[in-house]
Protein backbone atom coordinates (compact mmCIF):
# COMPACT_ATOMS: atom_id res chain seq x y z
CA UNK A 1 0.00 0.00 0.00
CA UNK A 2 2.67 2.22 0.89
CA UNK A 3 4.82 1.30 -2.55
CA UNK A 4 1.75 2.13 -4.61
CA UNK A 5 1.02 5.56 -3.30
CA UNK A 6 4.96 6.69 -3.36
CA UNK A 7 4.76 5.51 -7.01
CA UNK A 8 1.94 8.10 -7.22
CA UNK A 9 3.28 10.84 -5.66
CA UNK A 10 6.83 9.93 -7.35
CA UNK A 11 4.73 10.58 -10.83
CA UNK A 12 2.47 13.37 -9.85
CA UNK A 13 5.74 15.75 -8.57
CA UNK A 14 7.12 15.47 -12.14
CA UNK A 15 7.46 19.53 -13.17
CA UNK A 16 7.97 18.39 -16.96
CA UNK A 17 5.25 17.26 -19.28
CA UNK A 18 6.66 13.94 -20.41
CA UNK A 19 6.50 13.01 -24.50
CA UNK A 20 5.95 10.29 -26.26
CA UNK A 21 9.21 9.08 -28.53
CA UNK A 22 8.46 7.81 -32.16
CA UNK A 23 9.16 4.59 -32.90
CA UNK A 24 12.37 5.33 -35.16
CA UNK A 25 13.79 7.53 -32.33
CA UNK A 26 16.83 5.57 -30.36
CA UNK A 27 20.26 5.78 -28.13
CA UNK A 28 22.47 4.05 -28.23
CA UNK A 29 25.82 3.84 -25.46
CA UNK A 30 28.33 1.68 -23.97
CA UNK A 31 27.82 1.82 -20.15
CA UNK A 32 30.49 2.45 -17.90
CA UNK A 33 32.82 0.13 -17.82
CA UNK A 34 30.71 -2.43 -20.06
CA UNK A 35 31.46 -4.00 -23.03
CA UNK A 36 28.89 -4.12 -24.62
CA UNK A 37 27.21 -1.31 -26.71
CA UNK A 38 23.54 -0.75 -26.13
CA UNK A 39 21.02 0.08 -28.40
CA UNK A 40 17.44 0.87 -27.33
CA UNK A 41 14.58 2.30 -28.19
CA UNK A 42 13.11 5.53 -26.16
CA UNK A 43 10.00 5.17 -24.42
CA UNK A 44 9.60 8.80 -23.53
CA UNK A 45 11.51 12.59 -23.51
CA UNK A 46 11.17 15.94 -21.75
CA UNK A 47 13.19 18.73 -21.93
CA UNK A 48 15.24 17.75 -19.22
CA UNK A 49 15.67 13.65 -19.71
CA UNK A 50 14.79 10.69 -21.27
CA UNK A 51 13.02 7.10 -20.68
CA UNK A 52 13.95 4.02 -21.50
CA UNK A 53 11.98 0.84 -21.17
CA UNK A 54 13.87 -2.35 -20.41
CA UNK A 55 13.53 -5.85 -19.30
CA UNK A 56 13.71 -6.79 -15.52
CA UNK A 57 15.90 -9.52 -17.07
CA UNK A 58 18.67 -7.54 -19.00
CA UNK A 59 22.55 -7.72 -18.31
CA UNK A 60 21.98 -3.82 -18.48
CA UNK A 61 20.78 -3.47 -15.12
CA UNK A 62 23.19 -4.92 -13.76
CA UNK A 63 25.58 -2.49 -15.31
CA UNK A 64 24.23 0.65 -14.61
CA UNK A 65 23.24 2.36 -11.48
CA UNK A 66 21.64 5.37 -9.92
CA UNK A 67 23.99 8.64 -10.12
CA UNK A 68 26.13 7.08 -13.08
CA UNK A 69 27.48 9.54 -16.07
CA UNK A 70 28.19 8.47 -19.45
CA UNK A 71 27.71 9.64 -22.80
CA UNK A 72 24.84 8.64 -25.34
CA UNK A 73 24.28 8.80 -29.09
CA UNK A 74 20.94 10.12 -29.39
CA UNK A 75 19.76 9.17 -32.97
CA UNK A 76 16.41 10.64 -34.64
CA UNK A 77 15.20 9.23 -37.79
CA UNK A 78 14.63 12.60 -39.50
CA UNK A 79 15.21 13.84 -43.01
CA UNK A 80 18.20 13.82 -42.74
CA UNK A 81 19.08 11.05 -40.13
CA UNK A 82 20.47 13.14 -37.35
CA UNK A 83 22.74 11.70 -34.29
CA UNK A 84 23.28 13.99 -31.55
CA UNK A 85 25.88 12.84 -28.38
CA UNK A 86 24.72 13.57 -25.07
CA UNK A 87 26.05 13.46 -21.44
CA UNK A 88 23.70 11.63 -19.38
CA UNK A 89 23.15 10.63 -15.75
CA UNK A 90 21.05 8.03 -14.74
CA UNK A 91 18.09 9.32 -12.33
CA UNK A 92 16.29 6.57 -11.31
CA UNK A 93 15.29 2.86 -12.55
CA UNK A 94 12.08 1.97 -11.38
CA UNK A 95 9.57 0.07 -12.22
CA UNK A 96 6.76 1.65 -14.55
CA UNK A 97 3.81 3.82 -12.56
CA UNK A 98 0.73 1.75 -14.57
CA UNK A 99 2.78 -1.75 -13.67
CA UNK A 100 3.01 -2.37 -17.58
CA UNK A 101 4.46 -3.58 -19.25
CA UNK A 102 4.94 -6.36 -17.16
CA UNK A 103 8.82 -7.45 -16.26
CA UNK A 104 10.01 -4.27 -17.56
CA UNK A 105 11.80 -0.89 -15.74
CA UNK A 106 12.19 2.44 -16.83
CA UNK A 107 15.94 4.03 -16.49
CA UNK A 108 15.53 7.65 -16.21
CA UNK A 109 18.53 9.61 -17.89
CA UNK A 110 18.51 13.41 -17.53
CA UNK A 111 20.78 15.32 -19.82
CA UNK A 112 24.02 17.27 -18.57
CA UNK A 113 24.91 18.68 -21.92
CA UNK A 114 25.58 17.97 -25.61
CA UNK A 115 29.50 16.59 -25.95
CA UNK A 116 31.35 19.95 -26.18
CA UNK A 117 29.34 21.66 -23.75
CA UNK A 118 31.59 22.68 -20.37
Amino acid sequence: MIDNFQDKLKKDSRSEIRNPASDSTSISFKPPGGAWEYHIKLRDFSTSGLGLLVKEDSDLLKQIREGDVFTVNYHEDATPMTVQQWKVQVRHISLPATGLPVKHMIVGLRFLGQNGDQ
